[in-house]
């Protein structure tokens, strides 16, 4: 069970450092980081699509591959290309998911601020506070009601970074809380 909540804590601890520096990437070039990430992100997308796509070509010669083999290509193909040359269009679906990410990060530091509260561990209160603003704050980019583009990505950046310090603190504090248990 401690490997576990070991492994857990780690890849907790991982996560929230990504999300931090993702956070700032975004607050401190809001229009180069949303780019690179729409090109990085298609020419992936594309690379993986022309495997598929070259796969099923490979597959003809010998004994034939269906077609369907071919569709999640051509869809993988597409998307990359759109995500490389519309970058400005993807910002709206960027805004969707990284509002529905904190609203689910929030939610998650609600469980674990309940949790210290059921243990009885002094000041749980604090990470309610911390997971409701969580909350908040993805419910703020879904709503979005800056209108500009810098404006936004920079408040998805430092949503970003406050979600991953609040995520450190609150992962310090349950460990804590474990260790105290045992």
């Amino acid at each position: 069970m401690k490997s576990i909540l070991r492994q857990q804590r780690r890849s907790a601890l991982l996560v929230a450092a990504g999300t931090i520096v993702l956070g700032l990437a975004l607050a401190l070039w809001p229009d180069h980081s949303v780019s690179l990430m729409c090109m990085l992100l298609g020419g992936a997308l594309l690379v993986f699509g022309a495997l598929y796509i070259i796969g099923w070509f490979a597959g003809r010669r010998g004994e034939g591959s269906p077609v369907v083999v071919l569709i999640p290509g051509v869809v993988l193909a597409g998307l990359g290309i759109w995500l490389m040359v519309s970058a400005e269009t993807v910002i709206t679906l960027v805004q969707y998911v990284f509002g529905a990410v904190l609203v689910f990060h929030g939610v998650l530091d609600l469980q674990a601020a309940v949790s210290l509260a059921r243990y009885g561990y002094q000041n749980w209160w604090l990470d309610l506070v911390l997971a409701i603003l969580t909350v908040l704050l993805g419910i703020l980019i879904l709503l979005n009601p800056f209108g500009t583009f810098a404006a936004l990505v920079v408040l998805i950046g430092l949503s970003l970074v406050y979600d991953g310090v609040s995520d450190l603190y609150l992962i310090w504090r349950l460990s804590r809380a474990f260790k105290e248990l045992e």
